[in-house]
């Protein structure tokens, strides 16, 4: 690389796929209206907070944007008359409190853009689409093949990467053109990443999309690819169109259609194979999941395989960061292609970052080959210690009787195989690999980091009631003794008084009486005595004037 030529570029700062979590702290009255202060957290460190003021209408308008979904959202209604009492509002507070939890919850709501720029509007503008459409359409107009034709507006998950239908003028067909946005992990100059590109579009392999075009510009990147009418794999799952709005298609289907296991097998054999071929060229995916694979004449094909170029984040990157041993480039390609597998099972996406427990449609058993591959990558084992290798899942019988079938193996003989880079490229690839995992590894310590704090935070909380309790015990213990020490007193004196010799009887009495006669005895008299002695209150003593 020469010495003056430039390497800074423009990438997003912001992981878009880092957790937000908010507390609805307290609430002002401002200008006649009620205004409720949001403190909101991004990741697990609490050094990055900040506050927004939202009123009861922001929130009803979030609603309204979140209603495709079709999720159940428990938003409080709306009062007219007495909606400024402080208790109506100390009620309120919390009732927005388990709706913005509630929200949170659901993954394909939390990553939305509304939610994100309700929680977040400094780094989330709602008209990111335009200044995309803008700089597509510049961007063409130099190209000169690709003529644009519209947006297809909310089609994917990702907030910084925007859809357009677009002709080509040589063909006259219809395509697919996708703009992305630099982020966090490109690693490339801006001349490594056009090589790249252009190594791309001469890729061809039988489970590999074809790139038709692509291009890197100063602050994104666009690919054009031809349109599957069928959708992706997860459109084929819940049964819906590709160029409906993801909220609409995946926030709360209402079809499923879970693969047979002979789908499953066959399928799952040619991702791995495309995966071990990225592999061995030096370039990862990291980004498996169904929504980037499409199903074309019983082949499938992975597309998006520039994200591991451009830097964007994994959609299952949360669920990484829980992990400990899962941080090379390898063993997440594994990790996400496991949890692909579940959802194509399940008709679902897996809730947590392993599983442990599998049933099918109501039943204790699952096909025992399909167990143990799910297994071998999401198992609570597996994730601690590290998973399978994908050499070890082409060996797996679920999948080495796949090409067994004449269509895979056909496909595979037909197709020419074909990726080659540059070898000054592939140092710069190797390199930017390592930093994508070395940051991987780094974001996992701090997750780990921050539940042990959150653990020693409990642990000191439940030590500090402890002291506590101890503290009023021992208080009860002191009043105790020292009630005990005074009634102690009084039996030892009354004991010592009552141990003393009697005097001698008076000869005031007359005779013939017996001393059993004549009342009470001295010993009674004297133990009324100290107790009269111990009763004494001087508090009810009248005072005298001296003068008299």
């Amino acid at each position: 690389m020469a010495i003056f030529e430039k390497t800074s570029h423009t990438k997003a700062l912001i992981d878009d796929t880092e957790k937000l979590s908010c507390t609805v702290e307290n609430a002002q009255n401002i200008n006649k209206h009620t205004e409720y202060v949001l403190r909101v957290q991004r990741g697990p460190t609490k050094d990055v907070k900040w506050n927004v003021s939202r009123r009861y209408r922001d929130f009803a308008a979030l609603h309204a944007g979140l209603l495709q979904a079709n999720i159940d959202l428990p938003l409080p209604p709306k009062k007219l008359i007495g909606n400024m009492q402080p208790a109506f509002i100390a009620e309120r507070q919390i009732a927005l409190q388990n709706y913005i939890n509630e929200v949170l919850k659901h993954e394909v709501l939390a990553l939305s853009l509304q939610v994100r720029s309700f929680l977040d509007p400094a780094n989330y503008s709602l008209d990111i689409a335009e200044q995309a459409l803008q700089t597509v359409s510049i961007a063409l107009r130099g190209d000169g093949r690709y003529e644009l034709k519209g947006p297809l507006p909310g089609i994917g998950w990702r907030i910084r990467k925007h859809y357009f239908l677009v002709t080509d003028t040589e063909s006259r067909t219809n395509c697919l053109l996708s703009w992305q946005s630099y982020g966090a992990d490109r690693y490339l100059s801006d001349k490594d990443l056009q090589t790249a590109f252009k190594s791309l579009q001469s890729l061809s392999h039988p489970y590999i999309d074809q790139v038709l075009a692509i291009h890197n510009l100063e602050t994104g990147a666009f690919v054009v690819r031809r349109i599957h009418e069928t959708g992706s794999l997860r459109d084929i799952l819940y049964g819906t169109e590709y160029n409906k709005n993801h909220l609409a298609k995946y926030g709360n289907p209402r079809i499923r259609k879970p693969f047979t296991i002979g789908q499953i097998s066959h399928y799952g054999y040619q991702i791995l194979q495309a995966l071990k071929f990225l592999h061995e060229k030096g370039i990862p995916h990291g980004h498996i999941h169904p929504g980037n694979i499409a199903i074309d004449n019983q082949r499938a094909l992975l597309m998006d395989i520039e994200n591991v170029l451009v830097g964007v984040p994994s959609l299952h990157r949360p669920h990484l960061l829980q992990l400990r041993r899962t941080a090379s480039a390898e063993a997440v390609d594994v990790y996400c292609f496991g949890r692909t597998l579940y959802e194509m099972a399940f008709g679902c996406p897996m809730p947590e970052y392993y599983f442990d427990y599998y049933y099918q449609d109501g039943m204790n058993s699952l096909n025992e080959d399909l167990e143990s591959v799910l297994r071998l990558c999401l198992s609570s084992s597996s994730c601690k210690h590290g998973g399978p290798s994908l050499e070890q899942l082409l060996s797996h019988p679920l999948f080495a009787r796949a090409p067994l079938n004449g269509l895979t193996l056909g496909a595979q003989n037909d197709a020419r195989v074909h990726l080659k880079f540059p070898l000054t490229l592939k140092d710069e690839l190797k390199a930017a690999v390592a930093s994508t995992e070395a940051r991987l590894k780094t974001e996992q310590k701090l997750m780990r980091s921050a539940k042990r704090e959150v653990r020693i935070q409990e642990i000191l909380g439940s030590e500090e009631e402890i002291k506590k309790q101890k503290r009023r015990a021992k208080k009860r213990e002191s009043l105790w003794k020292s009630t005990s020490s005074l009634a102690e007193t009084v039996r030892s004196q009354s004991a010592s008084t009552a141990s003393s010799p009697t005097p001698p009887a008076l000869s005031h009495d007359p005779p013939g009486t017996s001393p059993s006669s004549s009342g009470a005895s001295p010993c009674d008299a004297r133990s009324s005595l100290l107790a009269a002695i111990c009763a004494f209150d001087k508090t009810r003593l009248v005072s005298v004037d001296a003068d008299r």
